[in-house]
């Protein structure tokens, strides 16, 4: 059920990016589009039943985690735009899905322990099935930009401690009220970013309302609450590289949508996460013995 999660949320993400995409054709300007969605899910989850519970107050514990959290929403999403806009997508999308790289690295240098040897291979399938899924080898990438390429680094940097943080906030407070809290900091950044700059009017242009709710609602609300609740029951590393099969979803999306063809490469890249995210669910956690008396 964690899996299945990520891989709804994982969806979701999908459908919202074809939906920014025509946003996007249509003059929207993508930080804004992202500061709308922080706002829309930042009210939403603050309505949500137990949202609140426990309160406003944070401990000192907490608080980095929370923080850093919140945070890695808005930097994420906004490197990764501006990744976009020096590189071909496909470049910068393998750059962001090399996240579970980092997230099983860091896991493997926190506990003292290599990954198990089934982990290390659907890691090793999944990134290869980001890079066919996104056609990489046939691309010309031999002059890329430096800025560019440093970006999309770093918007695999961001995806990863925001999945590593989603583990150690939502173990804290629980689903919810860990979003509720991250969003609410991902939106105070964003208004203090946005208020020297005046308000984005095409956030409420008639053409565009019903699509940025739908991105605020379908691709941000619902796929992070499905995402921070199958992280607490896969834990990070199965959950970033689960988390790769948006990149095949999104392309099937765009297939059925959009009219955009598939290529033999894709679709290959696409069975390729496919097979990996099924070979994770014959990871199971070991169960945890009780003491001898």
């Amino acid at each position: 059920m964690g899996l299945l999660a990520v891989v709804g949320a994982a969806a979701c993400w999908g459908i919202a990016a074809a939906v920014a995409k025509g946003l996007f054709e249509a003059g929207m300007d993508p930080i804004e589009l992202a500061q709308a969605r922080s706002y829309i899910a930042a009210v939403g989850f603050s309505l949500l039943p137990g949202a609140w519970s426990g309160g406003l107050r944070v401990d000192r514990r907490s608080a980095p985690a929370l923080v850093g959290l919140g945070l890695s929403i808005p930097a994420v999403n906004a490197v990764y735009y501006l990744a976009i806009q020096r590189l071909d997508v496909a470049v910068a999308l393998v750059l962001e899905y090399s996240a579970p790289v980092l997230v099983v690295a860091w896991t493997a240098v926190r506990t003292k322990k290599m990954p198990r040897p089934l982990l290390l291979v659907t890691l090793i399938a999944a990134i290869v099935g980001v890079v066919l899924a996104a056609e990489l080898p046939a691309g010309d990438i031999g002059s890329l930009d430096g800025i560019g390429l440093m970006l999309g680094l770093m918007a695999a940097v961001f995806f990863s401690a925001y999945t590593l943080l989603n583990e150690a906030a939502g173990a804290r407070f629980g689903p919810i009220p860990a979003m509720a809290r991250a969003f609410a900091v991902a939106a105070l950044f964003w208004f203090v970013y946005q208020a020297p700059r005046g308000f984005p009017e095409a956030l409420v242009d008639p053409d565009n309302i019903a699509r940025v709710l739908f991105i605020g609602l379908g691709g941000t609300l619902l796929p992070f609450l499905l995402f921070i609740w199958g992280v607490g029951k896969v834990k990070s590393e199965k959950a970033a590289i689960a988390a790769t099969i948006e990149p095949p979803l999104a392309g099937v999306i765009a297939w059925v949508w959009l009219g955009e063809t598939l290529t033999p490469m894709q679709v290959g890249g696409g069975v390729l996460i496919l097979a990996a995210v099924a070979a994770l669910q014959l990871e199971r956690s070991q169960p945890v013995l009780a003491p001898e008396p």
